[in-house]
């Protein structure tokens, strides 16, 4: 899983190292939190688990250009990067530079069911382009993308119920593909903004999004009925977020290369873990 490769790799590149320091795991408050949805009832029982409370670096591996996004599949980690390729990484740090090379920065890698899905950005007003390949580096499909935004969101795609989401800030939605990139409907979202975003599947018809903007924010946004559920606009700079087994939502958030911290909230609630 995902957490795993975050947790085992320091992920490098050649011209700057790239490492995770002073990592602080810090719970979120309560009060933090704004519930949209008071009245909303868990769709399934969480077991009573513990949250995790610490992380421990393992091995750090050196990249071809500065990575951009991570996914874990299978025994292997796919890194994007901005030189366009996704370099893939063994259990055993072994890197297979260009595994899969085109010529446009990476801002999103996720692998499901075999399949690779990279998106891209050309640079300036041009739209992202999704592409889908084998595991052997074949290409298969590719379609455009409507989000003309900046180049700086980092893994603005997941995978649902068989059907790719990708963040459209642009346009101010969420807007699903099957896979292989017929649309089938967009979910309008106003608290999308033009900068950072990140996304992961919080279930079976949610997803979490981690903005860093001129407003920092962390929600839940309901794919079914475009509510959302819950918000916080307390953490500083949030960078990332992903699941923790189906309780906890792990979010990074990075005031400066020295400043990392790790949030853990129950991705239920948005409370505190």
């Amino acid at each position: 899983m995902l957490l795993t490769t975050l947790l085992t790799f320091s992920i490098q590149y050649v011209s700057i190292d790239i490492k995770i320091r002073d990592i602080e795991m810090k719970l979120e408050s309560a009060d933090d939190i704004i519930i949209n949805s008071p009245n909303r009832q868990p769709t399934h029982h969480l077991p009573n688990r513990a949250p995790p409370t610490s992380i421990q670096l393992i091995k750090q591996v050196t990249v071809g250009s500065r990575p951009t996004a991570v996914c874990h599949y299978k025994g292997y980690t796919y890194v994007g990067c901005t030189s366009g390729a996704v370099d893939r990484i063994d259990e055993g740090g072994q890197v297979t530079p260009s595994f899969i090379k085109l010529t446009t920065r990476v801002t999103g890698v996720i692998v499901y069911e075999d399949r690779l899905y990279t998106l891209r950005h050309g640079g300036g007003e041009t739209p992202y382009t999704v592409y889908e390949h084998d595991l052997t580096g074949q290409q298969l499909h590719s379609w455009n993308h409507g989000d003309r935004g900046n180049n700086n969101s980092a893994g603005a795609l997941a995978v649902i119920n068989n059907e790719l989401i990708i963040a459209d800030r642009t346009n101010k939605r969420f807007t699903i593909y099957t896979l292989t990139g017929e649309h089938v409907r967009d979910v309008p979202c106003d608290l999308i903004s033009n900068h950072h975003l990140t996304i992961c599947q919080a279930e079976d018809n949610s997803i979490l999004i981690a903005s860093c903007s001129t407003k920092p924010e962390l929600y839940r946004v309901n794919l079914t009925t475009a509510d959302i559920e819950w918000r916080s606009d307390r953490m500083s700079h949030p960078i990332g977020v992903l699941m923790h087994s189906k309780e906890y939502a792990l979010v990074t958030s990075c005031n400066s290369t020295t400043q990392v911290k790790m949030w853990t909230l129950n991705a239920e609630s948005g409370k505190r873990a």
